[in-house]
């Protein structure tokens, strides 16, 4: 099925909606199990192991629905990078917890390196996912979610609530973006 717009142009099919729904999803679980671990990590609770375990399923998820579009191999690498920065992020916290301020910020270093390779691999796998534009989607991403671990950690319940709204409206931003590319790479193929 496919909606006509007034001029009678086909614009958005039912599985183009249904795949812009679930990229987004995607993106917003991501931010939706981090903040739930740093919350629970951070207040001590013996369920922060079951939430890390289930935001750590987040990139497997994604796998499973970009390998058709992607492939598998690529889907796969896709999994990897994003399931580094996972983990690299739960360092950050662990290191935030313990204090050690010069393991903080060779982490954070390399959690922005590694946006970097994720950007510059989705740009591998489409022309129409632009280096620049990812990396900047990615940045934006991870400084949100590291001014969130501040808040948290600081205890700026409110400032914390505004930076998740801020994240939330960010990942849908992202997921658009993703979902754009995926569907141009479809209609138009590789260059």
């Amino acid at each position: 099925m496919v909606f006509i717009n007034r001029a009678n142009e086909p614009t958005v099919t039912i599985g183009q909606m249904n795949l812009l729904f679930n990229i987004r999803s995607l993106w917003r679980d991501l931010a939706t199990w981090s903040r739930a671990y740093m919350v629970n990590r951070t207040a001590g609770l013996p369920i922060s192991n079951e939430v890390f375990n289930r935001w750590y399923r987040i990139p497997t998820e994604f796998g499973s629905l970009l390998q058709y579009f992607i492939g598998r191999d690529n889907a796969a690498r896709f999994v990897q990078l994003l399931s580094q920065q996972i983990v690299l992020f739960r360092s950050i916290l662990e290191a935030q917890l313990s204090g050690d301020q010069n393991l903080v910020n060779q982490l954070v270093q390399q959690t922005y390196e590694l946006a970097d390779e994720r950007a510059a691999f989705m740009n591998s796998v489409s022309p129409f996912w632009d280096e620049t534009e990812f990396r900047n989607l990615l940045y934006m991403f991870l400084q949100y979610n590291l001014e969130e671990m501040t808040a948290i950690l600081s205890k700026d319940y409110t400032k914390d609530i505004d930076i998740y709204d801020r994240i939330i409206h960010h990942a849908d931003n992202i997921g658009d973006y993703f979902t754009q590319g995926l569907i141009n790479y479809l209609t138009y193929g590789r260059q």
